[in-house]
Formats: C-alpha cells, structure tokens, sequence
C-alpha cells in the first residue's frame, strides 16, 4: 500500500508508512501537509526537467501533432508562440489530392492531407494522406502528388 495520511486525536495529521509499518510524519498542520506535497513535486520535477527520456526535443511534436482536435490554422498560431515557424508546406492538411503511385493500390485515388513533414536523415518531404476509399492513411512523397482542381 505505501503509505497513508491518518487524523490524529488531536486534529492534527500524521503519516503512516506500511514499509516501515510506523508513523513517519506526526503533528503535520494542513498546511504543512500541503507545503509537504509541494515541495515533493517541486523535486520530482526539477528531476523530471533533467531526464532526457522526459523532455524530449521539439521535432517530436512536429511527428507527432495531428489535427483532429485543432485547425492547421491553429496550430500555426500556436507554433509561433512557441517560437517555431511552419514551413510553407506545399501540402497542408485539409487539402484535396490525388495520388501518383504507380504499380500501388493507392493510384489514382483521392484523399485528403493530414500531415506535411520533414523525413529525419533524408530532409525529403513526406504527406501523410487519408483515402476514404480505402479506409485508412499512407505516406507519400510529395513528387507522388497533384493538388486536386476545385
């Protein structure tokens, strides 16, 4: 169990651990108990802001955003708060395009953009597009798609 806040007969609190299977803490006011739990979190996250595996770098957020909860628009918005200029994608999500794979169940089709980014290593552009057709999403090359007329 780890432990648990107790009131004690005089109104006060203490804490007792099931490690150790005694009081550790005693004659805590609220307050103090509060100032307790702050000051743990304060560590933890000073901890946290040193752990590579916690921050991570920002190219993460570029992978990772989607847009089914906020506009392009408003990501971009919000991006230049952060300091990030989004590059002028020639493909931005919401667009209609049309797929030029040859040889690829997906030629020909129709879809819509989700997502421009920067391939890691290579710096090509990648489009992630939705094809309703054919129920799910693909990455292409930019080079394999035309912007759909109308």
């Amino acid at each position: 169990m780890g432990s648990y806040i107790a009131r004690q007969p005089n109104g006060l609190l203490c804490r007792f651990s099931s490690v150790v299977d005694a009081v550790t803490h005693y004659n805590y006011s609220e307050e103090d108990y509060i100032e307790l739990c702050a000051e743990r979190a304060r560590e933890e996250a000073r901890r946290n802001l040193q752990d590579p595996h916690f921050v991570k770098p920002f190219d993460r957020v570029l992978e990772d955003i989607r847009f089914d909860n906020m506009t392009y628009d408003e990501w971009v918005k919000q991006a230049g708060e952060m300091g990030y200029a989004e590059p002028d994608w020639k493909f931005k999500p919401g667009d209609m395009v049309t797929v030029h794979r040859e040889q690829h169940k997906t030629n020909g089709h129709e879809g819509e953009v989700w997502k421009s980014s920067k391939e890691s290593g290579t710096g090509r552009t990648k489009v992630e597009v939705f094809i309703e057709e054919l129920e799910g999403s693909w990455l292409f090359d930019e080079s394999e798609l035309t912007l759909k007329e109308g």
